[in-house]
């Protein structure tokens, strides 16, 4: 090596700080821009999107009360945080989106700090974090559908970030965290386990990372590390909830064919890596020259190719699994666990390869149109929601507009009955002091408290009108028109409240 540690970070506040080097491509550019990208997305959420989404009306459900763990199916992080963000800021669309865009801009942060410890260029580490908008999961899927798989992409990316920052200064108090970081991606979600097993083997595959595992240090990671997921086994040993099953479960239909197999595979890895692969390749590869390439060093290598293998390992291995189980219930989402740093390793590939410098202003210029692209979407949606380009259009349907019925009725403090988890979680967002439940719970459900009402409400999961039961003696029509200035004829929700005797079994 022709430079040493010491002098290569005394030169990169230089670098950093040069007067050719654009506001964007610097810290403080990144940190703004990404800032101001979650920042747009939050304001959408808040006033554009009335109502919750799918996901987050379950999560709404189950953080009725503050538990060691809900259901089997997900681990309790994400819920213990919404749980806390909720006594402060209620129940509505504020919480999930503060919660959803501060989980995702501390993610795009640690990828960006992955970015600087693999890439040399500043241009490039910048590209790499903005580049996780053209990842389809999280430029447009984790506006939507995402929740305990946002608290996973933060671990990923902070163990990672933890891991080389060892390899080059280890230290006790970095082991430490390594482990807080394996604690809260296991409480975040079970796939973090597939992440830690391809990592450690793409570690010592790497002379450079084999001496940070192999380091006697590691035993304190791993005691940080145990002592929560200790107290969360206990939990779940003492609740009678069954991890396997919940997999299996998740996993549905077994037994498929290997083409079939494949087939879902491909779609699912297609639908993670598009556009970001398809976006560099159009870009950068056509008549590249070479021009510019830097050649790594040391650190920088061992970090790619850890990278590297996590990549193609992670994909042999998922690849490998669902031949043997033969299911087809994989989804894009799932290859966060190995492909959340693609973008970082990428563009350390470009910057061996070169020819970039001039395709930079076109890359960006293109990423701002997708974002753009997305944004308008999302706000066409409570605009415009037309079942043609959003289905059930859950986000836009005005169910607070039942608030004043519930409370006429019921009181301020009622107890609501619906039909299943996503229809209470949205009317427990919709309607600040209601307590749900749904008339089959088999797991979770919350505590009793005092009521100043019950009524069973039912039409909530997409407001058609044949979804509603017969008419009783003590049934409440309600019948709501959308907000929707760009749709004539308007959209309109029919729901039925039942009035319920305060002994009723649903009710208590």
């Amino acid at each position: 090596m022709t430079d040493t540690l010491p002098s290569r970070e005394a030169q990169a506040p230089h670098a950093i700080a040069s007067p050719a080097l654009p506001f964007w491509a610097r810290p403080e550019g990144v940190t703004v821009i990404i800032g101001a990208w979650m920042l747009i997305h939050a304001l959408i959420a808040v006033f554009f999107e009335i109502a919750v989404n799918a996901d987050d009306a379950i999560e709404s459900y189950m953080v009725q009360s503050l538990e060691l763990s809900y259901v089997p199916r997900n681990p309790p992080f994400f819920d213990w945080l919404l749980y806390g963000l909720q006594q402060v800021l209620g129940t509505g669309t504020l919480s999930f989106a503060v919660l959803r865009y501060g989980l995702l801009f501390a993610c795009a942060m640690l990828v960006y700090r992955v970015a600087q410890k693999v890439i040399a260029d500043p241009r490039l580490q910048a590209l790499a974090a903005f580049s996780l908008s053209t990842i389809w999961v999280i430029g447009y899927h984790s506006h939507r559908i995402l929740t305990h798989s946002n608290v996973m992409i933060v671990a990923i990316a902070g163990a990672f970030l933890t891991l080389a920052t060892l390899a080059r200064r280890p230290s006790t108090g970095l082991y430490a965290g390594l482990g807080a970081w394996i604690a809260i991606g296991l409480l975040g979600k079970f796939g973090f386990a597939a992440f830690l097993g391809v990592l450690v083997v793409a570690c010592l595959l790497e002379p450079t990372y084999r001496r940070v595992i192999l380091n006697p240090r590691i035993g304190l990671t791993v005691l940080v590390a145990a002592l929560p997921l200790a107290i969360y086994a206990w939990a779940l040993h003492a609740g009678h909830q069954d991890v396997a099953a919940a997999t299996a479960q998740t996993i549905g239909a077994t037994g498929a064919g290997w083409d079939d197999v494949l087939s879902s595979v491909v779609g699912a890895l297609a639908g993670y890596v598009l556009p970001l692969v398809l976006l560099m390749a159009v870009v950068f590869l056509p008549y590249n020259r070479g021009e510019g390439a830097v050649p790594e060093d040391g650190e920088r290598r061992a970090a790619r190719h850890v990278l590297r293998t996590i990549i193609v390992v992670g994909i042999l291995v998922t690849l490998a699994a669902t031949i043997a189980v033969g299911t087809t219930s994989l989804r894009d989402r799932y290859f966060h666990v190995f492909l959340l740093l693609l973008p970082v390793y990428l563009f350390a590939e470009l910057e061996r390869l070169g020819g970039w410098q001039r395709r930079v202003n076109l890359y960006l210029g293109l990423l701002l149109a997708l974002s753009l692209a997305v944004m308008v979407t999302r706000v066409a949606v409570p605009l415009w929601p037309d079942p043609r380009l959003c289905g059930r259009c859950m986000a836009a349907e005005p169910l607070y507009k039942i608030q004043a019925a519930v409370a006429g009725k019921l009181g301020a403090a009622p107890t609501l009955v619906a039909d299943d988890r996503t229809s209470a979680g949205r009317l427990r967002a919709a309607i600040p002091g209601a307590r749900v439940v749904i008339v089959r719970e088999f797991q979770y459900r919350p505590p009793p408290r005092p009521s100043t009402g019950c009524a069973r409400v039912t039409g909530i999961v997409n407001g058609l009108p044949q979804l509603l039961p017969p008419a009783g003696q003590n049934t409440i029509e309600m019948s709501v028109k959308w907000w929707s200035p760009m749709m004539n004829p308007h959209r309109w929700s029919d729901w039925q409240m039942t009035i319920l005797p305060p002994d009723d079994p649903l009710c208590r």
